[in-house]
């Protein structure tokens, strides 16, 4: 059977378009079909996942509930085992207190027991004064007005200056000052101010070639000195002794000329020493 080519153009002409029509809707609902399949699928897998973690949590929830009764449980135990102990103190401090009975003395006692606590005393105030006269002994100058011997012949160049500004010409500004600047001259011998122990013999990399004194609460510091120092650390030195000579060591006061440096410390803190010169 021959197919007219004409005929066939003329019935898709026709029918085409309702052909088309139909296959589109075929794939809509095959596509709506398998979305669908697919959406339910993943909101069971969701469904199934918010359950699994309702569950968990009404099951620590639970395990918490029973810890927290577990733990109730114990402090109730453990209040009630305190009471009973306490009443039992009580009932041993009140028996201990109806076997007391008061404890006469004769007149020989009392008159023992009276010598005994005069020497007891009199001991006691003996060990006292001897504690005080160590202490005294051992303190040294702190418990004494402290006399400064001057460490060298000159004019206070630089005062002190802890809480306000004084103007450094070498660094060209205003700064603090912790000690005092004693004019004097390249190679002038520095004496000790006071009695004590040499703790520290160094060079500082502000104030050059330094060396510290120690007495009691009072510390004495003498800084841009020479490098030869006559000192040497835990040595002990008395006051007027020669520990170094001038120097020009003290990097941030070289425009000051040549001068001592020194600092008084008293319980570390630094204090004006100029009030303490004889």
């Amino acid at each position: 059977m021959r197919i007219n080519r004409e005929n066939l153009i003329r019935f898709f002409d026709r029918k085409g378009f309702y052909i088309v029509l139909f296959l589109s809707i075929v794939v809509i609902a095959a596509t709506s079909v398998y979305v669908t399949n697919n959406n339910l699928k993943k909101l069971e897998e969701l469904r199934k996942a918010q359950q699994e973690e309702i569950n968990s949590a009404i099951e620590s929830d639970w395990g918490y509930e029973k810890e927290l009764a577990q733990a109730q449980g114990k402090k109730e135990q453990q209040n009630n085992s305190t009471t009973a102990i306490s009443q039992q103190e009580k009932s041993n401090v009140s028996d201990k207190k109806e076997n007391l009975q008061p404890v006469t003395k004769n007149s020989d006692e009392v008159k023992s027991s009276g010598k005994n606590d005069s020497l007891t005393n009199s001991k006691v105030a003996t060990v006292m004064a001897s504690t005080t006269s160590t202490i005294k002994k051992d303190s040294n100058l702190s418990s004494t007005m402290l006399v400064l011997l001057k460490p060298v012949n000159g004019d206070i160049i630089l005062e002190f200056a802890k809480d306000k500004l004084v103007f450094s010409k070498t660094l060209q500004e205003w700064t603090t000052h912790k000690g005092v600047d004693i004019g004097s001259k390249l190679g002038e011998p520095v004496l000790s101010a006071m009695d004590g122990i040499v703790t520290k013999v160094y060079k500082d990399p502000k104030l050059g070639n330094t060396v510290v004194i120690k007495n009691g609460k009072w510390e004495t510091r003498y800084a841009n000195l020479d490098d030869e120092i006559l000192v040497k650390e835990q040595g002990k030195v008395v006051r007027g002794q020669q520990i170094g000579k001038i120097g020009a060591s003290a990097k941030f006061e070289v425009g000051e000329g040549p001068h001592l440096h020194f600092e008084l410390l008293e319980n570390g803190i630094p204090i004006d020493p100029i009030a303490y010169f004889k």
